[in-house]
């Protein structure tokens, strides 16, 4: 029996979109099973992690493309009620109810609320039982108040294209699929979960994700952090991390939990300084990019960091809220703050759906609720053709939610049939370069509701006066698909060879009015699309104002037409092999997955043998088995046969772009070798940081936590007593970074002690365990290892002698000066980057370096706001083609750079597969006119993109369509004008000045 080709994803989280993209890229259909009414009404992830407040529509807007080209599907008010058959032909029995209103058709004319007879009030604002949310700006979502509604169908009927239906059936239906991909969305603690904190029951206790859904799109404005009681600014705020003293198994602690605690203490502070803020948690869990310096910029800025272990909040004065916590010497609730308002920073509890999908699906869960996967995969469960990913399988931030978005692209293929989406081939263009400008220019009406505004056959007569109009006419729309194909008949016959379409928003429907314009059989370059609705009907009531506004608009579009050129869509070919520069765990990773699907990789590898820091390692905190792994990693590499290592080599000259590079290294022989991939994996890895502090280097008693684990693992360390001191040398203004790894090295090699009845003592500032690694210090505390708390700016001391190893430390537990006697004493040193080696790749390739040394890339800048745009636009315009993964990107555990270097893995798949490849933009990206350029290389240096270069022959710039953004930062660099956005160069956008000016 042949295998299916489509894909069922269940849920909506990053990564599940991710894959969907991915998928549909390869010419594979999915099928999205969303819980929700619309497009994100189950949204928790973003919304509550980034930490800041954004709307995701970058995280949505892709896959509208392909909703579009059939390639991908959603269902509405769906849910997974069966799952029978086995991977590859799996038979998935969905439930599902349409949307009351079909949002591909639908025009957001309003009618239907207009016609609406029922108004409620919600929130303090009156509303119509049909309703739009969330009037944001990608996508307008109307939805029907069920409570409220009579389903009187007066709304149904005043519906111009059909669009609503008030009673769409509840269907089962059945799809074949062959593999099925679990993305739900994270569970929120609820109400019982929070009772300790009040939310619910006190007043003035708002969630983080409260907060977020206020702000949306417009980033944590001081509106959406109002007193819900009297919508007064609060002068006073608490802001708790709730998993920090919650009861255990009730929520996890995610990825940037800590973070967006200080991040909203910064933005509370930032605008309005003297608002007083006490941020409470047991410890700053800061093992993200940037977080060390996001805590320090809130202690500069005035916020109040209260570390406790536990607290209680209570009512005080009203509608204060009192917070109750323990000081260092009594373990009592006897210090008090009251404040005006209480910021919870929840986690993530175990998912609910995890029990149903168990039992339909077959697939187990792990011990704390969540989704059990297969060790050293990103997302492969027990059940063959069965994968989950993101936050469903543990606790998970943004970052690691988007990189799961690609790591199990190849094991899902290998479950699927024949391609089953075939893209779509373009209209034929007519050639109108010899053809006079004849521009026509046509009125949408919305079907009737802006006829209804103002006076459209008065505006028609008017535009047909203007000089370089040769046609004006009224249009029903074109945003669906009938009005499409009516308008593009118009426009044909009509014998014009240049568009302006006065419709809505372009923003929303920019697609449907392009495809419009080349159905006619013109190129998309020689249209122009106003904003009618937006920019004239909804912010003006004076129908003659509106119609000079309107005419102005109309008048300039026309004129910036005269002198528009129709140009063609730039492809360009890509080869088919890949360099992985680094041949530790994380770049051997990314070889193997990419060999085994079939493409050539060459692997250039520094040292004289392959395998990195690795080697040392045998076992991680939760007892994955590295050796194992690293054993059985190296044989496939060898076997296979698409995969060429070069050892003792050196990466000496870099050339091209992405898809086209060329790359020589030399060897140790003086060899040169010379290779043309079309992807870069840089996989440099990092180093142990050493450091010259309690006599490293001179006493050998004192040992890095590495050192230490290879003795251990030796049998070398046999009795005594352990002392470890976290930090040394780590979280200072010299290296203001956490490296991750740690607080679980020292937990690992601690309780590896404590079996075999060795004393441990651990003096520590923080203890950086996320997700479930919390568990094992649960462990370490139960078997009996010590743990000694000492303050920042006050690290344990050393007397050491012959005899014994003396640590004097002040335990801010509970205020005592204390003193460990010990045998061995092993540093935390962490992690540093690998300048040397990031700043030679750094100039070969054009990627910047972070301000700590490792590669600033694509998303290295997360939490940050830029990054997750970067990150969630599509792949081509996040990387440039080169990808960095594993500890050269960032401290991270074994596990996480496994998974990273997967992600990029399948990321370069999706850009190998095209063969050729064409702009994101299409034909709109920016040119040179060679006739003015003096090589500068001003648009080079600026452009973000690095979609320019200087021709080394001709010595003027080019372009690199793929790469470009059309995003015009060249076009401002340039000092001579050659630099030009082919859809706004610069006699357009002065014709269009000049037009308004005119009217």
């Amino acid at each position: 029996m042949p295998k299916a080709s489509t894909v069922v994803i269940y849920g909506t989280n990053l990564s599940g979109y991710r894959i969907a993209y991915a998928l549909s890229k390869l010419g594979y259909k999915t099928i999205m099973l969303n819980r929700g009414a619309y497009v994100d009404e189950v949204r928790n992830q973003v919304l509550t992690q980034l930490p800041f407040d954004l709307c995701w529509a970058c995280a949505y807007a892709p896959q509208r493309l392909f909703v579009g080209l059939g390639a991908m599907q959603i269902l509405y008010n769906s849910e997974l009620l069966e799952l029978t058959g086995t991977a590859g032909n799996f038979k998935a029995k969905v439930k599902k109810r349409d949307p009351f209103v079909n949002n591909y058709i639908c025009a957001e004319c309003e009618k239907c609320i207009d016609a609406c007879p029922v108004e409620v009030e919600k929130n303090g604002k009156k509303q119509k039982a049909v309703y739009v949310v969330p009037k944001m700006f990608w996508e307008n979502i109307f939805l029907i108040d069920e409570e409220n509604c009579t389903k009187c169908g007066k709304c149904e009927t005043a519906c111009p294209t059909g669009a609503l239906k008030m009673n769409p059936p509840v269907e089962e239906i059945e799809i074949e699929a062959g593999a099925i991909i679990l993305a739900p969305e994270f569970d929120e603690p609820g109400e019982a979960e929070l009772a300790p904190f009040g939310w619910g029951r006190i007043p003035n206790v708002v969630k983080s994700s409260d907060i977020a859904r206020a702000a949306l799109a417009t980033n944590f404005t001081e509106d959406s952090f109002r007193r819900p009681s009297d919508g007064k600014l609060p002068q006073s705020v608490a802001i708790i991390v709730t998993p920090h003293f919650n009861e255990k198994g009730i929520e996890y602690e995610n990825y940037n939990a800590s973070a967006q605690a200080v991040y909203r203490a910064n933005k509370i502070k930032e605008m309005h300084p003297g608002i007083d803020v006490f941020l409470f948690c047991r410890d700053y869990k800061c093992y993200g990019k940037g977080h060390c310096r996001m805590y320090e910029r809130a202690k500069d800025n005035g916020v109040h960091i209260i570390r406790t272990e536990k607290l209680a909040l209570s009512v005080a004065d009203g509608e204060k809220n009192r917070i109750s916590f323990s000081t260092c010497s009594t373990k009592e609730l006897t210090d008090k703050k009251t404040v005006e308002m209480t910021i919870l920073i929840t986690g993530q509890r175990p998912p609910t759906a995890m029990k149903r999908l168990s039992k339909i699906c077959g697939i187990p869960a792990e011990s704390h609720g969540f989704c059990d996967i297969v060790p050293f995969t990103c997302a492969k469960t027990e059940v063959n053709g069965v994968f989950a990913v993101g936050e469903f399988t543990s606790p998970k931030g943004n970052p690691e939610t988007i990189w799961e978005g690609y790591g199990p692209l190849r094991e899902i293929l290998s479950w699927l049939g024949e391609k089953n989406v075939a893209k779509p081939q373009p209209p034929v263009l007519r050639d109108v370069s010899h053809e006079e400008a004849k521009t026509g220019v046509f009125i949408c009406s919305c079907f009737g509701a802006f006829s209804d505004k103002m006076d459209l056959e008065s505006l028609v007569n008017r535009v047909k006066m203007f000089p370089h109009v040769s046609h004006a006419e009224i249009i029903n729309g074109c945003c669906t698909p009938s009005s499409i194909q009516e308008t593009a008949a118009k426009i044909k016959n009509s014998g014009v060879n240049r568009v302006v379409l006065a419709v809505c928003t372009p923003t929303q429907k920019l697609m449907k009015f392009r495809k419009t314009v080349m159905i006619a059989g013109l190129n998309p370059l020689l249209s122009e699309f106003l904003r009618l609705r937006e920019d004239v009907i909804q912010v003006h009531t004076d129908p003659a104002r509106m119609e000079d506004k309107a005419a102005a608009m109309i008048y300039a579009a026309a004129s910036k037409l005269k002198t528009a050129r129709a140009l063609p869509t730039l492809m360009d070919n890509i080869g088919s092999s890949v360099l992985v520069i680094g041949g530790g765990p994380a770049g051997l990773e990314a070889a193997r997955y990419l060999g085994e699907a079939g493409y050539d990789v060459h692997v250039a590898e520094k040292t004289d043998h392959v395998g990195g820091m690795a080697d040392i390692l045998s076992k991680d905190l939760e007892g994955h088995e590295i050796k194992k792994y690293m054993a059985q990693l190296l044989e496939d590499i060898e076997k296979n046969e698409h995969i060429t290592i070069h050892t003792d080599t050196t990466v000496t000259d870099v050339s091209g772009y992405a898809g086209n590079f060329h790359v020589r290294f030399e060897t140790k022989d003086g060899e040169t070798v010379e290779v043309d991939p079309a992807i870069v994996i840089i996989a440099t890895g990092a180093l142990e940081a050493k450091t010259d502090q309690y006599g490293y280097g001179k006493d050998e008693r004192v040992m890095t936590q590495l050192e230490f684990e290879q003795k251990l693992a030796e049998g070398k360390i046999t009795g005594g007593h352990v002392a470890m001191i976290q930090c040394v040398g780590s979280r200072n203004p010299k290296k203001p970074y956490c490296s991750r790894i740690c607080c679980s090295d020292a937990l690992k090699n601690a309780l590896t002690l404590r079996k075999q009845g060795i004393d441990v003592t651990i003096c520590y500032r923080d203890m950086n365990t996320y997700g479930f690694k919390d568990d094992y210090f649960q462990a370490a505390l139960k078997d009996g290892v010590s743990f000694l708390r000492f303050d920042e700016n006050h690290y344990p001391k050393l007397e050491a002698s012959d005899d014994a190893l003396k640590i004097k430390i002040n335990d801010i537990s509970d205020g005592k000066d204390k003193e460990v006697v010990s045998d061995y004493l092993v540093l935390a040193t962490g992690m540093d980057p690998n300048r040397e080696n990031n700043e030679v790749f750094s100039n070969l390739f054009n990627l910047r370096i972070d301000d700590d040394g490792f590669f600033d890339v694509e998303s290295c800048a997360c939490p940050y706001e830029d990054a997750s745009k970067r990150i969630m636009k599509p792949f081509e315009l996040s990387s440039n083609g080169v990808f960095v993964v594993g500890t050269a990107h960032s401290p991270r555990s074994f596990m996480e750079s496994v998974m990273m270097a997967r992600q990029a893995a399948g990321k370069a798949m999706v850009i190998l597969s095209s063969g050729k490849m064409a702009p994101p933009n299409a034909m709109y990206v920016s040119e040179v006119d060679t006739s003015k350029c003096t090589g500068c290389g001003l648009c080079v240096d600026v452009c973000p993109y690095n979609a320019r270069e200087i021709d080394p022959v001709r010595k003027v710039a080019v372009v690199h369509p793929f790469l470009c953004d059309s995003c015009g930062a060249c076009v401002v660099a340039c000092p001579s004008s050659a630099a030009f956005l082919r859809d706004q160069r610069e006699d357009q956008l002065i014709r269009t000045i000049d037009g308004l000016l005119a009217v």
